[in-house]
Parts: C-alpha cells; structure tokens; sequence
C-alpha cells in the first residue's frame, strides 16, 4: 500500500481460524459498535468471518494510518457503503472486504474505489433463478447450452464480477445503479471451490469506503 505502488490493487486472502488466540487478539481490535454486532452471530463461522475480517481491516488500516486499529473511525457513505470517518479520509486510501465459505478478501487501493466479491461455489443457492440478474439476453441463451458444472463456474464468475462492481461503486451489496460507471474488473485466482472478482472504479470519488 506504498505510494509508489499506487496504480496496483493489494489483495489479502485470509482462511477462517478457530484458533482462540488469534480470533481473541483480532477481537480486541475492533469498535465497542463492532463487539456489540460481533455477539449477535449465532453461528461460530458467521462470528469468526465477522471476528477475522473486521479485524485484520482495522490492523492493516492501522498500519497505514499510523493509528491504533480500535481507533480507525468507519462510517457509511451516502450511496451505502461502509468508508473511513473523517480521521482517516484526507489519506486517500480506498478498500472493500469480502468473505465467504472459509475465506476472507480484503481489497486495498491508494487512488481508485476498489470492490472486491468472493463466493463458495455452491449448488444449493438457487443459481438458476439469479441468471437474469448478471446476464444479458444473449450471454444467458450462450450459458444455458453448457453443462451443469460448466454452467455453475460460469455464473459465480459473473456473479462476482457483478457484485465486485457495484462496490467498487460505493454500493452496498445487493444493490443497483452502475449503469454509465467507468469500471474496470479482474477474475482473481482462488483456490479451488471459490470464485472471486476485484473491480476499480476508474473516476475520482469522494468516498472511499470499503
């Protein structure tokens, strides 16, 4: 995250842990807000994802900062999407996080809004149903003459690249409204199982976020 390598987004891929000292060293990092949400998960990888992900964003934000990582002050930017807080605007620093399955993606850029998605490949989401969503007219008839697995990499792949974009457009996931955006997105390489996109917004915002 140098200077000097501005013009080159930094990715981190993180594995979920169980192990007590890292999620407990990684817990003292974030906010009194972030410890309040991080009790509310249920389910012990929805709190490791959440316990990880945060963390290793306020210790890796920090480091650029110069700040302790409890201190990173994050808020939302008006189109929904989670930024630094004032303290931390004036450096200019964009990023995103993703997670999934058992990985966590923290995207970092020093010039252009970065989006970043990862997904488990999973058969059980309903993939079928969500093909309109990502695809053209035409690309859909063009997806629906492959073969099942043929068919299910090639949907994660667009649907990633999907959501990467919007949030490298200030957009909470989910959202809608890239149209006329100057966007650019890369496929990331994963391990196996997992698909994932990173995509940078190539004009000048006011909001970085993550």
């Amino acid at each position: 995250m140098e200077e000097s390598a501005s013009n080159t987004p930094v990715v981190w891929l993180v594995w979920l842990t169980g192990e007590p000292a890292i999620l407990s060293f990684l817990g003292t990092l974030l906010s009194a807000e972030e410890r309040v949400r991080q009790k509310q998960f249920g389910r012990c990888e929805d709190h490791q994802r959440f316990t990880i992900g945060r963390g290793l964003l306020r210790l890796l934000l920090g480091a650029h900062l110069r700040l302790a990582p409890a201190d990173i002050s994050l808020n939302l930017g008006p189109r929904g999407k989670p930024r630094l807080g004032p303290g931390g605007q004036k450096a200019g620093l964009r990023f995103n996080l993703s997670h999934s399955g058992q990985l966590v993606l923290l995207a970092f850029h020093a010039v252009q809004e970065v989006g970043v998605d990862v997904e488990e490949v999973r058969r059980d989401l309903g993939f079928e149903a969500l093909a309109d969503q990502v695809f053209s007219p035409a690309e859909k008839r063009d997806w629906e003459r492959l073969n099942l697995e043929a068919r299910l990499q090639a949907f994660f792949q667009a649907w990633t690249r999907h959501e990467a974009r919007l949030k490298a457009c200030g957009l909470a996931i989910g959202g809608h409204g890239i149209a006329g955006e100057a966007l650019t997105d890369f496929d990331l390489r994963l391990p196996a199982g997992y698909q994932g996109a990173l995509a940078l917004s190539c004009g000048e915002r006011d909001d970085p976020g993550f």
